[in-house]
């Protein structure tokens, strides 16, 4: 398998690829996707391959800006210009809610317009090659993936990606199972969009169509700018413990995440978006429990390296010879160096690598750590190339 970690900024894009099967997980900003995954996707298509599946893990302006891009640029359900893709998972409205065509009165019409009229937050509309692109031109995921004629969600997007419903798609060479979210996580979400209309003076019933999918979608954009209640910037020099600081991350947006573990040609990747780590672990335990081996080829953190979505619980569950960590450090102060301590000071038979994708004053940190249990670690920086992981390298 071979795996690319996008320069993304402060977002995440992954496109991990095996002779039969291509994983588009995100799409970081536009800019990414015009800078480095639209040629990566091409050379694909070249080659007469498909993307197998995309993955839009929540909604949030640093993951799905690129996606957006995409399909923007990938023409309708006839003319694929860029990539044929085979299916796309994305938790909208359409997915969470019954489709609900009944008119609105004028007075709620006139809150969905103002959260439609808003458009996407500005890190989309000061990026080169979004400036053509406006919500008004039907620019949210859900319009663009219906637009497309492409399969949503296995079908036609109503229904969820969830471990209360599609756990599961198989591949020829392997498969993707979602970890995250459960039902109740994606009730809370539609729980915290409903406090939010009735906010702003919505009065009428919550449903979906493609007027109130567009708004659902912009107006998390622009509330996951919003820092979360558990993102307190902690000093590099206070050598905390992360057992010291831990707090569960409180974010409905990244409590919806599709976190997987993804089996390809044999090998195994923890995939865990922006995903709680309270939610992650029930599901790693309850599969330990069944069997499953907690060794993974590589893990990706959650959450650009958070101290709030990876608890030192789920870390004495999982454990990898791979790290990724994507983030420039540009938002949240992230990597945060707590957890990258508490990553590489476990007792182990084999090295850890982190892969940063940026070299930031955490990861530059990191290397000069001495970890107190002898594990030894090697820090990649700028690790934006592919990276190859075959069996024999597996511990």
């Amino acid at each position: 398998m071979r795996i690319k970690m996008y320069p993304a900024q402060n977002g995440d894009a992954f496109l991990l690829s095996t002779n039969r099967t291509n994983i588009l997980i995100d799409g970081g900003y536009p800019s990414t996707f015009n800078s480095y995954i639209h040629k990566d996707l091409k050379e694909l298509a070249a080659r007469n391959a498909c993307l197998n599946l995309v993955i839009i893990t929540h909604i949030d302006a640093d993951h799905i800006g690129g996606i957006i891009r995409l399909l923007a640029s990938n023409g309708d359900s006839n003319v694929k210009n860029i990539i044929s893709i085979e299916d796309v998972w994305h938790n909208s409205l359409r997915s969470l809610t019954s489709v609900n065509q009944t008119a609105l009165p004028p007075e709620d019409l006139e809150v969905i317009d103002a959260i439609i009229k808003r458009g996407h937050p500005k890190e989309f509309s000061s990026l080169p090659g979004f400036n053509e692109i406006s919500a008004r031109q039907g620019s949210t995921l859900a319009t663009l993936i219906k637009a497309g004629g492409y399969v949503w969600n296995r079908t036609d997007g109503t229904q969820s990606i969830c471990t209360d419903s599609v756990q599961l798609k198989q591949f020829q060479d392997g498969l993707v199972r979602v970890l995250t979210p459960s039902r109740a996580r994606l009730n809370s979400l539609i729980k915290s969009w409903q406090q939010d209309l009735r906010r702003y003076g919505f009065t009428g019933p919550v449903g979906t169509n493609q007027a109130i999918d567009d708004a659902f979608e912009l107006n998390f954009e622009h509330s996951n700018k919003m820092k979360a209640k558990g993102e307190i910037l902690i000093s590099a020099g206070c050598n905390k413990s992360l057992e010291e600081i831990y707090k569960p991350d409180d974010s409905p947006t990244n409590a919806s995440s599709i976190a997987t573990i993804i089996e390809l040609d044999g090998i195994r990747l923890l995939m865990l978006a922006d995903a709680l780590a309270e939610d992650i672990l029930m599901e790693v335990q309850r599969l330990k429990s069944q069997g499953e081996v907690m060794m993974f080829d590589a893990i990706k953190i959650s959450h650009h390296g958070s101290n709030y979505n990876t608890s030192p619980e789920l870390l004495s569950v999982i454990d990898a010879p791979r790290y990724f960590i994507s983030s420039d450090g540009s938002k949240h102060n992230h990597p945060d160096i707590e957890l990258l301590r508490a990553i590489v000071d476990r007792e182990a038979s084999f090295t850890r690598t982190l892969y940063f994708n940026y070299s930031t004053p955490e990861s530059r940190e990191i290397r000069d750590f001495q970890a107190t249990t002898g594990a030894t670690f090697i820090v990649e920086e700028n690790a934006t190339g592919w990276i190859e992981i075959t069996k024999e390298q597996s511990c």
